[in-house]
């Protein structure tokens, strides 16, 4: 295997998990969870160097204005 070989298969495993974090972030919300819990979910994408507008953009997609406005409040909590 190339170190090529290697690097694209480390990409894919953070972007799965990246995206998986995403995922977390919605489910979380849908069982409305607590801020602290959806803090811990928003840092952990903030240090994936997700844009918050991305975040609140896959939120609002997926569940809507309101959970979407959550969001857009918990990031600058963070």
């Amino acid at each position: 295997m190339s170190n090529n070989e290697d690097a694209t298969s480390v990409t894919i495993a953070k972007t799965l998990w990246s995206e998986t974090l995403i995922d977390l972030l919605i489910v979380s919300l849908e069982k409305d969870q607590t801020d602290e819990q959806v803090i811990g979910l928003l840092n952990e994408l903030k240090q994936k160097k997700f844009a918050p507008d991305y975040i609140v953009r896959k939120v609002t997609k997926s569940l809507g204005e309101k959970d979407a406005n959550r969001v857009k409040l918990l990031l600058y909590k963070t």
